[in-house]
């Protein structure tokens, strides 16, 4: 039996790509505990796992300077590489320093062989260097190339500073779980965490269901399903805006909104449009014949494991970068000139799904997490 220490981020798209393994991991015997924000501990105990709440008194005055480094307009010029490094960093900054009493407290009383945190979660990192433990970088979307990742490892070095380390250590041999399939990694990257371990996104995969019933009585034979993900579904316009460019097209529209997503700011629609609250991915993905999104990772994986293509209109952070993936692997299109032509052109190529049916039969021959979970056993035994 080895002990194993999980952590991730509060968020759902940050938490749900661990779940597998640490699932595998309880169910294979060994010793798990989950660590996350207090204001998250639902997610990994509606899985079964045990969980802790860990937070610590955030510094909003401190956290204002470093969110407010750059103008808007200072903003607006920069590149999206650029907003994703300066994102990491604060993220770090803001985000490991007021927690990492808390998760060190936890991980010195659970005393795990093994600590696995979830890419952009450095608390978890920066407590087991300082309890001299052994961790694993377990990824939540494609992986990072070094130079965007440096500001946020940089940030820990004053952290540990605190607890007697001259800096945060070298993790060019720390191991990296990667759910990411290689097919859509472009080449040419010096990656941060270059030591990398493939490992099957489970919880994206193909899993048996009933047909939904929000299918019903729809009256096109093609089908769009349309989401913005778990952080950007209240952004003002943005579903509102890619449903709308559906509308008289001759397909069926199925719309999830969030859990706590309000269906009246939508207002009337058309018979050809369904508008849920949430249904799953694993659920919904087998009927339809396009998917339109943010490009978040969660979808991204989720409609490329189903073989079905994809029109993207990034928002935010590595979204351009999956994007970009997404064209470049010809698994979709970017809906430069609106949703509607775009949706237009994987519908009329089969191409696309050609594509994204290769992906798929990729990503289900990636190692399965109970193989991971081997290899990880062994790492934590070694070091």
């Amino acid at each position: 039996m080895t002990r194993l220490f999980f952590s991730a981020g509060s968020g759902y798209s940050h938490i749900a790509p661990l779940l597998p393994l640490a699932s595998e991991a309880r169910d294979r015997g060994h010793d798990v505990v989950f660590a996350t924000g207090p204001n998250a501990v639902e997610h990994t105990r509606a899985s079964g796992l045990p969980t802790i709440g860990v937070g610590g008194a955030v510094d909003e005055a401190a956290a204002r300077r470093a969110w407010g480094k750059y103008s808007p307009s200072e903003l607006a010029v920069m590149s999206p590489d650029e907003k994703l490094a300066y994102v990491v960093t604060v993220m770090a900054e803001t985000g490991a320093g007021p927690r990492v009493d808390e998760m060190l407290a936890a991980v010195r009383e659970h005393r795990p062989d093994l600590v696995i945190a979830g890419a952009a979660e450095f608390a978890a990192p920066a407590a087991a260097a300082i309890a001299g433990l052994p961790y694993v970088v377990h990824g939540i979307g494609p992986p990072k190339p070094a130079g965007i990742m440096a500001g946020g490892w940089r940030a820990l070095d004053p952290i540990v500073r605190r607890f007697g380390l001259d800096r945060f250590p070298d993790h060019d041999t720390v191991p990296y779980l990667d759910i990411w399939p290689e097919a859509l990694r472009p080449g040419g990257v010096i990656w941060d965490h270059p030591v990398r371990l493939p490992v099957r996104p489970e919880g994206v995969l193909p899993a048996a269901g009933n047909r939904p019933a929000v299918l019903d009585g729809l009256p096109h034979e093609r089908t769009v399903y349309v989401t913005a993900g778990t952080s950007h579904n209240t952004r003002p316009g943005v579903l509102e805006t890619m449903i709308s460019a559906l509308h008289g097209e001759g397909v069926n529209v199925v719309v999830t909104i969030g859990r706590d997503g309000d269906r009246e700011r939508f207002g009337p629609q058309p018979d050809s449009v369904r508008i849920e609250n949430f249904l799953p991915q694993q659920r919904i993905l087998p009927y339809v014949d396009a998917v339109v999104c943010h490009a978040g990772a969660g979808t991204v994986l989720g409609a490329l494991a189903h073989g079905v293509p994809l029109v993207v209109s990034p928002l935010a952070t590595d979204q351009f970068d999956m994007a970009a993936q997404v064209v470049e692997a010809r698994a979709g299109v970017l809906a430069e000139d609106g949703v509607r032509d775009a949706v237009r052109t994987v519908l009329a190529d089969p191409a696309y799904r050609e594509s994204a049916v290769s992906l798929a039969e990729r990503i289900a021959a990636m190692p399965e997490p109970a193989t991971i979970l081997d290899h990880l056993t062994k790492y934590a035994a070694s070091v």
